[in-house]
């Protein structure tokens, strides 16, 4: 388990976590690197982890599961061209109104958002901090 101890502010994006929601964090990883295997990264975490703190390519986070869906419906040039990841998750809900076509990097956003309190929610880095967070636990 990485150091759950840091509940002092995050100096790179000044956010503040507790002990539970480190261990939260960590748990979801765990399970969501187990459940997906990544597109661009070695694990899944890593991509969607890369995708919003660091390239800003949210294409990145994709699943290879995520890859294969979406080819279901769209080329490998679009889903990876200057479509961006909210047009395509636009297009999958136009396309299929269910819960069955989220795709697992949205999924996963999903769910370390909901380990943040509402007023984390406000503060403009916490959910990269949070993610960055989930990147460390990869290794």
């Amino acid at each position: 388990m990485l150091n759950t101890q840091q509940t002092q502010t995050n100096t790179e994006y000044n956010t503040n976590f507790t002990a539970e929601q480190f261990a939260q964090l960590e748990a979801l990883t765990h399970k969501w690197n187990a459940k997906c295997e990544g597109d661009y990264e070695s694990t899944f975490v890593g991509g969607v982890a890369h995708a919003y703190c660091d390239s800003g390519i949210l294409t990145d986070g994709l699943s290879a599961r995520d890859i294969d869906m979406l080819q279901t419906y769209f080329t490998n040039e679009t889903i990876h061209s200057i479509v961006g990841i909210h047009t395509l998750e636009q297009w999958m809900q136009e396309i299929a109104q269910d819960d069955e076509l989220v795709l697992d990097c949205n999924a996963f956003y999903t769910a370390v958002d909901s380990v943040l309190t509402d007023a984390q929610r406000t503060e403009q880095h916490a959910t990269e901090a949070a993610l960055h967070y989930c990147w460390q636990c990869c290794d």
